[in-house]
């Protein structure tokens, strides 16, 4: 898997904040996240990394990575910046501090997509698995987003996104999440399988007997994962994916405050992890070798109704598959 000859990086998921204001139990950050990655991205690191990849033929950067891009107090800010340079702007947020107020900022800003993630199909299960009592409150703020859209010309897009808590029960969960979240609020979703954070969860909940690993592509696509923290002092690290959570400080493949993407791309961590996936050495990568994200599991998809959403594509880019790149 070396680095092409011309570089190109089409997507980034730029994360702003490194923390939480929620502490799920299926999510590292529960544990509290490594101190060096509860940063805020500063804005100068956040254009030199959005101008850069411009340049590398960048269409969209997400405001994403593991932390709650909603506590920044200039989430707006950035979203205007990444639209200013002509590209498309994601983000994803458990909706908490979704007010009408940032509501409406963010969609003046130009936010093309707004994904929700709640897991938790009624008020108890969301309680247990969002570990916050939030689940109307939340709810209402969807449906108010999406009041503030329509007003100001339906210019941002959002769609909900719910996890099976217990797989013995996927139709009625589905059914459930279906009713109260997808049409009560109004907007499309869609419906996983949990996964086990790179590996620190025992469950593999879709891990058949005799399945075979395969690389998940992600260190060879035209995709960035860029933290807001970073080692020593540093921001913006790049880490191979949003998985790593909790396990950042072992992944990191250089940092984007001092180094260009190029640089980091055909660096040496960068080259190692490439070459152990082409060579299906993932048993040498402590965060990759008890990953579920290296079997195919098409399944982990349960339910969607999101116009030409599909297992292993990226969230926007739908040409954007990662298993392009498996070998």
């Amino acid at each position: 898997m070396p680095v092409p000859d011309k570089l190109v990086v089409r997507q980034i998921a730029l994360e702003i904040y490194g923390g939480c204001n929620y502490k799920c139990p299926m999510c590292p950050q529960t544990d509290g996240r490594e101190a060096d990655f509860l940063k805020r991205m500063p804005f100068e690191v956040f254009k030199k990394v959005v101008d850069e990849g411009k340049t590398l033929g960048v269409e969209v950067v997400s405001l994403q990575g593991s932390g709650e891009p909603t506590i920044h107090p200039e989430m707006p800010k950035f979203v205007a910046y990444v639209k200013s340079q002509g590209l498309q702007c994601i983000s994803l947020t458990n909706g908490f501090m979704l007010t009408p107020k940032l509501s409406r900022e963010l969609i003046e800003a130009g936010l093309d997509i707004l994904r929700i993630s709640a897991i938790g199909y009624d008020r108890e299960s969301y309680a247990k698995w969002m570990d916050k009592d939030a689940y109307e409150k939340v709810r209402e703020q969807v449906r108010e987003f999406l009041r503030i859209d329509r007003e100001l010309g339906a210019k941002t897009e959002l769609t909900l996104y719910h996890l099976v808590m217990d797989d013995t029960k996927i139709d009625a969960e589905v059914a459930q999440y279906r009713k109260n979240w997808i049409e009560h609020c109004g907007a499309p979703g869609e419906v996983w399988k949990m996964h086990n954070w790179g590996g620190q969860y025992e469950d593999i909940p879709y891990h058949r007997s005799g399945m075979t690993k395969r690389s998940c592509g992600r260190p060879a696509s035209p995709y960035l994962t860029v933290r807001a923290g970073g080692l020593g002092g540093h921001t913006a690290a790049v880490v191979p994916c949003c998985f790593v959570l909790g396990q950042d400080s072992k992944a990191v493949l250089g940092h984007l405050d001092t180094n260009t993407i190029a640089e980091v791309v055909a660096g040496a961590p960068y080259h190692d992890l490439r070459d152990k996936h082409a060579k299906g050495d993932f048993d040498s990568i402590d965060y990759c070798k008890n990953c579920d994200q290296l079997y195919d599991a098409p399944e982990s998809l349960v339910w969607t109704n999101i116009p030409g959403k599909k297992y292993g594509q990226s969230k926007v880019l739908q040409d954007l598959d990662y298993r392009k790149w498996t070998v």
